[in-house]
């Protein structure tokens, strides 16, 4: 994979940074953390090795739950990716910086095929990790994240298309004030159809108003203009898709939001796909049961398989 010198240095500067302070004594029971102007990883438990990735705008706090379910089985190392949920902004191309920065940790933490669980953007993210380094990636879970997001209403698009699209869009969110991309989230529509209303959607709308405004429009550009459709095909690891439907439910049906998921990830080797009945794009905070189950059921399923 071609990668650019910024990229490149970046995963120098993980790489450094994370093996000066892998070996420092954890405070008795607080998480172990490991941070660069890209990436802050908190590390709990015990087991094999977990990555958890969150979405846009969202901190590693979006995966608490998560944690508190598997950090007696697994060895858990959840990332918060700079300019989201209050870390700051980091200079780079955004999407590629972090998975690069994402590959250095792993390498100099020496964590050979953990599962890689992902949420939206960090689903693009689990899927670029396992195209970069196809022999040293576990299985993925990939909550509500598709290929190629900007070919999700449109068969026809293009990279190129959807960059056209793309652009204004990011121009705008670098041409905001931060107080005002602070003040239009607090209020967004967008965040009312993506998780159920509550103390959930309060946290969500949270760090979204905590994060860089020019990050988001960075990385929303990012992922609506990276086409992985095709190449997906060279995923080796078994991937578990969880979809929803229900938060966009005016705009579509069940089965033409299964139809986009089935068309989009039919190039991939080995695949499962899952549709969420009730829960919004937050899957596993709306429905952390369902979630859970659909996760374990699979790990169990991979397990067998890699004997």
């Amino acid at each position: 994979m071609k990668r650019s010198l910024s990229a490149v240095l970046l995963a120098v500067a993980v790489l450094s940074s994370t093996a000066a302070i892998v070996g420092a004594a954890p405070k008795k029971s607080a998480p172990r953390v490991i941070e660069n102007p890209v990436l802050r990883v908190e590390v709990t438990g015990k087991g094999k090795p977990m990555v958890f990735i969150p979405g846009l705008t969202c901190g590693g706090d979006v995966w608490n739950d998560a944690v508190a379910h598997y950090a007696g089985r697994y060895q858990c190392h959840v990332v918060t990716l700079g300019g989201f949920g209050g870390k700051p902004r980091f200079e780079g191309p955004f999407l590629d910086s972090a998975r690069d920065s994402l590959l250095a940790y792993l390498k100099a933490n020496r964590i050979d095929k953990p599962v890689i669980v992902g949420h939206s953007l960090g689903g693009v993210l689990a899927m670029e990790l396992a195209l970069a380094t196809p022999d040293a990636i576990g299985p993925l879970v990939i909550i509500d994240a598709l290929p190629f997001l900007g070919g999700a209403g449109d068969s026809t698009a293009t990279e190129e298309s959807a960059g056209k699209q793309m652009e204004g869009f990011r121009l705008m969110l670098r041409n905001q004030s931060q107080e005002s991309y602070a003040a239009f989230q607090q209020q967004s529509p967008y965040l009312k159809g993506m998780v159920a209303p509550g103390p959930n959607y309060d946290r969500v709308v949270a760090w979204s108003v905590a994060s860089d405004h020019a990050t988001v429009g960075d990385a929303m550009y990012d992922i609506s203009t990276r086409d992985l459709r095709a190449r997906i095909g060279a995923i080796k690891s078994p991937m578990l898709v969880l979809g929803t439907w229900y938060g966009m439910k005016q705009y579509s049906t069940r089965e033409a939001t299964e139809a986009t998921f089935r068309r989009q990830y039919k190039a991939a080797p080995r695949w499962t796909l899952a549709m969420a009945d009730t829960a919004r794009h937050f899957a596993m905070l709306d429905s952390p049961d369902w979630t859970w189950a659909q996760i374990d059921g699979f790990l169990a399923g991979a397990a067998v398989s890699a004997r």
